[in-house]
C-alpha cells in the first residue's frame, strides 16, 4: 500500500507545484496560455498569407532586409519606455501597442491587402531582376509583410521580453526549477487552442478572421496581469516574493546595452544559444515551407495551408505536454547542462532524418503511390513532425533553461541584457539564416530553395555543434553565478533581520 509520504513524492514528481504556490502559478500560467495562443496564431497566419500570395523566398528576403532593422527599432523604443516607466508600464505599453496594430490589421490592412499591393512595381522589377523574385514579392504584398514583422515582434517582445522578465522578477531560483518546465505546458495549451481555431470552417477559407481571437486574448491578458500585479503589491508575503539584492541602476542607451552585452561573457553565451536556435530553425523551416508550398500549389487547394498549420500547432502542443509530464522532471534533475543540451541534440537528429528523406525519399515513390500517397506528401508530413518535435522540446526545455540563467543576474544586467539578447539576438539568428538563404538561392539556386539543401544541412550541423559548446561553457558560469547570488541574498536577509 502506498503511504501518504510516498503518494506525496509521486505527486511532487508529476506536478511539483505546492498548493500554497497555486495563487502565484495559475495567473502566470493563464497569461502564458493567452500569449502563446496569440504567438501561435499570428505566426501561422503570417506564413499562410505569405505562402499563398508570394514565393516562399519572399519570407527570407523579408527577414533579411526588414525584420532585423524593425527589431532594432522596437528594441530602441522598448529601451526608452523601460527607462521612463516601471515593470507594469512596460508590460501594458507593449500589450496596448500590439492590440492597436492587430485591430488595424483586422479592420483595414488585411481586408484591403489586394487593393494596397504594389502589382505594377513588382512586375516591372521582376522582369528586370527575375532572380530576386522573393524580394519583389515581399514589397508587392507590403500589408502582409508589415503584419509579418509585427507577428515576429510579438514573439520577441510580448513573450520573450516582457512576460519572462515579469516571471523572472517574481520567481526565486528554487521555484524556477519547479515552475518553469510546467509553465511551458501553458504554452503548449495555447498552441493547441490556436490549431483548433485554424480548423474552424470559416477560418480555413478566410485566415484573417482568426485575428479577432488574438484581439480578445490581448484584452484578457491586460485584465489578468493588472489584477495579478495589484494583488502581489497588496500581499507580497503570500506570493513568497524573495527580496533580491538590488544594485545601482545605470541608464543605458540601446548601443550601450549592446556594448554591455558584448563585454559580458555570460550574456554572450546566452546570445549564442538564442542565435543558434533561431538560425537552425529558420534554415530547417526554409526547406520545410518550400515543400509545403510546392504541395499546395500542385493540389490547387489553398485551404490546405490552414489544415497543415492547424495540424502542426495542435501536435506541438500535445507533444510538448507529453514531454513536460513524462520527460521534463527527470531531465531537469540531471542538471542544467543536460537539460539545455536536449534541444540541440533533438534538432540534430531531426535534421539528419528530414534531409535524408529528401535525398533518398524519391526511391520510395512507387511504393508510396501503391498506398495512395506521394513522396512529396510524405516529405511534408515528415517536415511537419520534425518541426513539431524540435519545437516541443524547445518550449519545454530550451525556454525554461534559457530563462533560468537570467535569475542570478542583477536587475540592470537582467533587464538590459535580456532586452538585447531576446530583442536583437533572437532576430539575428533568423535574419542571418535569411541572408544565407537569399544569397545562396540567388547565386546557386536560381532564386529557389530546393537546389541549396546540401549547404543548408551542413550549416545546420555546424551551428548545432557551436550551440552545444556554448551550453557546456555557460553551465559552468551559471553554477558560479548562482553561488554568488545565494551569498548576496543571504547578506540582504541578514540586513533585513538586523533592522
Amino acid at each position: 500500500m502506498t503511504t501518504k509520504k510516498e503518494f506525496g513524492n509521486i505527486r511532487g514528481m508529476i506536478f511539483p507545484i505546492h498548493k500554497s504556490e497555486l495563487r502565484k502559478f495559475l495567473p502566470m500560467a493563464f497569461m502564458f496560455i493567452l500569449i502563446s495562443f496569440c504567438y501561435s496564431l499570428t505566426r501561422s497566419l503570417k506564413d499562410m498569407n505569405m505562402l499563398k500570395e508570394a514565393d516562399a523566398t519572399a519570407i527570407y528576403w523579408l527577414k533579411a532586409v526588414a525584420i532585423t532593422p524593425s527589431m532594432i527599432f522596437f528594441t530602441i523604443l522598448y529601451g526608452k519606455v523601460s527607462r521612463s516607466t516601471g515593470r507594469d508600464g512596460r508590460f501594458n505599453a507593449v500589450m496596448i501597442y500590439f492590440f492597436t496594430f492587430f485591430t488595424l490589421s483586422l479592420l483595414f490592412l488585411l481586408p484591403q491587402k489586394e487593393a494596397l499591393q504594389l502589382n505594377t512595381f513588382s512586375k516591372m522589377m521582376q522582369a528586370k531582376f527575375p532572380s530576386l523574385i522573393g524580394l519583389w514579392g515581399a514589397i508587392c504584398h507590403w500589408p502582409i509583410s508589415l503584419f509579418y514583422i509585427h507577428a515576429e515582434a510579438w514573439g520577441t517582445f510580448a513573450l520573450s521580453v516582457v512576460f519572462w522578465t515579469f516571471v523572472n522578477e517574481i520567481t526565486g531560483v528554487n521555484q524556477a526549477k519547479r515552475f518553469y518546465s510546467f509553465l511551458s505546458i501553458s504554452g503548449a495549451i495555447g498552441s493547441i487552442l490556436a490549431g483548433s481555431i485554424l480548423k474552424l470552417e470559416n477560418i480555413r477559407t478566410n485566415f484573417d478572421q482568426s485575428l479577432q481571437f488574438v484581439i480578445i486574448a490581448i484584452v484578457l491578458i491586460l485584465i489578468v496581469y493588472n489584477y495579478f500585479t495589484s494583488d502581489i503589491k497588496a500581499n507580497p508575503a503570500y506570493y513568497q516574493i524573495e527580496k533580491k539584492p538590488k544594485k545601482i541602476k545605470v541608464k543605458m542607451s540601446f548601443m550601450e546595452s549592446i556594448r554591455f552585452l558584448a563585454k559580458s561573457r555570460y550574456l554572450t553565451l546566452i546570445s549564442i544559444l538564442v542565435i543558434g536556435y533561431g538560425l537552425m530553425i529558420a534554415l530547417f523551416e526554409a526547406v520545410q515551407k518550400a515543400q509545403i508550398q510546392k504541395y499546395v500549389q500542385i493540389s490547387g487547394d489553398h485551404t490546405i495551408y490552414a489544415k497543415i498549420y492547424a495540424q502542426q500547432q495542435i501536435s506541438v502542443g500535445i507533444i510538448a505536454i507529453v514531454v513536460a509530464f513524462f520527460l521534463a522532471t527527470p531531465i531537469l534533475k540531471r542538471g542544467w547542462r543536460f537539460a539545455a543540451s536536449a534541444t540541440p541534440v533533438t534538432a540534430l537528429v531531426m535534421t539528419l532524418l528530414f534531409f535524408t528523406f529528401l535525398r533518398f525519399g524519391s526511391a520510395l515513390d512507387e511504393f508510396l503511390k501503391s498506398i495512395h500517397i506521394t513522396a512529396l506528401y510524405m516529405s511534408v508530413q515528415i517536415g511537419i513532425y520534425n518541426v513539431v518535435l524540435i519545437k516541443s522540446v524547445k518550449y519545454v526545455l530550451f525556454d525554461p533553461t534559457k530563462e533560468a540563467v537570467y535569475i542570478p543576474l542583477d536587475e540592470e544586467t537582467k533587464v538590459r541584457g535580456k532586452a538585447a539578447v531576446d530583442g536583437v539576438g533572437a532576430r539575428l539568428g533568423k535574419s542571418l539564416a535569411s541572408v544565407l538563404i537569399t544569397i545562396m538561392s540567388t547565386l546557386f539556386g536560381g532564386g529557389g530553395i530546393e537546389d541549396i539543401r546540401t549547404p543548408i544541412v551542413l550549416i545546420i550541423i555546424a551551428v548545432i555543434i557551436l550551440w552545444l559548446l556554448a551550453v557546456r561553457t555557460l553551465g559552468k558560469l551559471k553554477a558560479a553565478a548562482e553561488e554568488k547570488y545565494k551569498a548576496e541574498l543571504e547578506e540582504v536577509n541578514k540586513v533585513v533581520v538586523t533592522n
